[in-house]
């Protein structure tokens, strides 16, 4: 009775040191620790006295009663089972490697990352300076950026990454005339001579997708081709901040595709363009140009010059020059892309102003054939819109269509169209006044075109960098690219769109990565061992504790 009272004890005592031993380890993660292998020592110390005692109670036995045999099978098959856990436990401990379950790691990369990816034809050296420290931003920055980077390698075998210490590859560092390495991460992308860095910052911090598609887009350019925004006519400037009036954005997005960007004014002493200007834009000229000006920039087309018109209505052509209006009917008669001396309006929505331009076909099922080149407001056929799913939104519009007299062997295309309540109000003078109108016969009616693309050859010989032929692109709607708009997705791809489409890099007409704030959730030593002893222990020994009380209420009714 004494043995058994015994070897009772000495089990009892080897299950608590063991479940001892177990939370300690889960708490603390360390299994070479002194609270850890004590108690594990002690258990091991019991068992084995256990053991020892049920074998000896077999030897005066001399036979193994079937309950017994039972017993010990089971003590055996349980510490075989937890030899099994704690081996992979320490496996899994030394197994480094993680899941991005958030949004962001989620999503698939942009049709542009995977079309400027696809289309590489030379190598470009990822170099990816991280501190090799145990700070939780750190690490969480260096895993998002390597996950990030294996996913672009499934696209293009000509992406080199490699990982870097700053503190121990410094030499590296300073070769690349980087002088600072953020604390967070810095990511050096490389092609030949040119080189961008992109450096990680914030409470936040990671490689976004748009940072390093423009980044992988400047290094790839052999070139960076140069926009002049004309001024002197009231135009929205590219210098000012302001929500309603600045374009400050509108430059900075172009930057960001490697493109050079510059004011410039014609001089009337000296009409010349820029002999460097690749695009030149007129962004929302308020007033008419000067002949001379007119004569500049047709010298600039002559030459295969590039050139995009985003032009609100006015309230009154400007008649102040002898020859009368200069630039729509130099646009018409050298484009043969027709501006409308008018508004779209719609008297069907509560903002009879404003047409939001979808791929939504429903408004133009009963339009007649000839839209069929469309999908929604959008044309198939041109390279900017046929793929476009965006939405686009335009206020007070003029219409932009297709002339009646085309320069000889011009490609003119109308791009977006309204849906079909809408129409021309040619009355622009009681429009403003009143703030009433309607449809009267001789204005178009909806669907009107409200942007318009022309290809007009001329002679290459002329052309001071060996252009092709001339491009232009109106659209009849300038405040979808100020401050406060140009933020919509669909306008900032539709804009960069067609600087992909003038300077012909066509490759780059997608659509573009966007920005996702998903702030990691960062967890102290404490939560983190709070979180895994609950997950682990806490619900096991419940368990067990459950069962063990059921076995016992069971015994007692017996």
């Amino acid at each position: 009775m004494q043995k058994t009272a015994i070897k009772r004890l000495l089990g009892a005592a080897a299950l608590l040191a063991l479940t001892l031993s177990l939370n300690l380890l889960v708490w603390t993660q360390a299994f070479f620790s002194f609270a850890v292998l004590a108690p594990l020592a002690l258990a091991l110390l019991c068992g084995v006295g256990w053991l020892a005692m049920m074998l000896l109670t077999l030897a005066e036995h001399h036979a193994l009663e079937d309950r017994t045999l039972g017993g010990l099978n089971a003590v055996v098959s349980s510490a075989i089972f937890l030899g099994v856990c704690v081996v992979l436990y320490l496996l899994a401990g030394a197994w480094d490697v993680s899941w991005d379950l958030t949004e962001e790691g989620r999503r698939d990369l942009s049709p542009q990352t995977i079309q400027v990816l696809r289309t590489m034809n030379t190598e470009v050296e990822v170099i990816c300076f991280f501190l090799q420290i145990d700070e939780e931003l750190v690490a969480i920055a260096r895993d998002k950026t390597l996950r990030f980077l294996e996913q672009c390698r499934r696209y293009t075998p000509l992406l080199d990454v490699e990982v870097l210490d700053p503190t121990v590859d410094r030499a590296r560092l300073e070769a690349m005339n980087i002088t600072h390495a953020s604390v967070q991460g810095t990511i050096v992308l490389r092609s030949g001579e040119r080189q961008r860095v992109i450096t990680l910052a914030g409470g936040s911090p990671r490689l976004e997708e748009r940072d390093f598609t423009n980044a992988l887009i400047n290094v790839l350019r052999k070139t960076e081709p140069k926009v002049y925004f004309l001024t002197g006519h009231q135009e929205r400037d590219i210098m000012n901040e302001d929500e309603q009036q600045g374009g400050s954005i509108f430059g900075n997005l172009l930057r960001g595709e490697s493109y050079q960007v510059e004011r410039f004014a014609v001089k009337i002493s000296e009409p010349v363009p820029p002999s460097d200007a690749d695009i030149v834009v007129i962004n929302n000229p308020t007033m008419d140009l000067h002949p001379v000006e007119i004569e500049a920039l047709d010298a600039f087309i002559a030459g295969g010059g590039r050139l995009l018109l985003l032009i609100n209505p006015w309230r009154s052509a400007t008649a102040g020059y002898a020859r009368g209006e200069q630039l729509r009917p130099w646009i018409e008669e050298r484009f043969g892309i027709a501006i409308g001396n008018d508004i779209v309006i719609t008297d069907q929505r509560t903002n009879r102003w404003q047409a939001e331009l979808t791929v939504d076909n429903t408004p133009f099922e009963d339009v007649e054939a000839g839209f069929m080149d469309y999908r929604g407001a959008f044309n198939l056929k041109h390279p900017i819109t046929r793929a476009f799913d965006q939405t686009i939104i335009l206020q007070a519009m003029r219409s932009v269509t297709v002339s009646d007299k085309k320069p000889e062997g011009a490609s003119i295309m109308e791009l977006l169209r309204t849906p079909p309540d809408f129409w021309a109000e040619t009355d622009t003078e009681k429009l403003l006044e009143t703030g009433q109108a309607k449809w009267d016969e001789g204005e178009r009616k909806g669907p009107v075109p409200l942007a318009a693309a022309a290809i007009v050859p001329v002679d290459k010989a002329n052309s001071p960098k060996g252009y092709g032929d001339a491009r232009v692109l109106v659209v009849g709607d300038a405040d979808f690219a100020a401050n406060a708009n140009i933020i919509i997705p669909g306008h900032i791809n539709f804009l960069l769109n067609t600087f992909a489409w003038l300077s012909e890099s066509e490759d780059l007409i997608a659509i573009r990565p966007t920005g996702r704030e998903t702030p990691p959730l960062i967890l102290t030593d404490m939560q983190r061992r709070s979180i895994a002893w609950v997950a682990i222990m806490l619900t096991v020994q419940t368990v067990i504790a459950a069962g063990l009380a059921v076995h016992a209420l069971r015994r007692m009714r017996q």
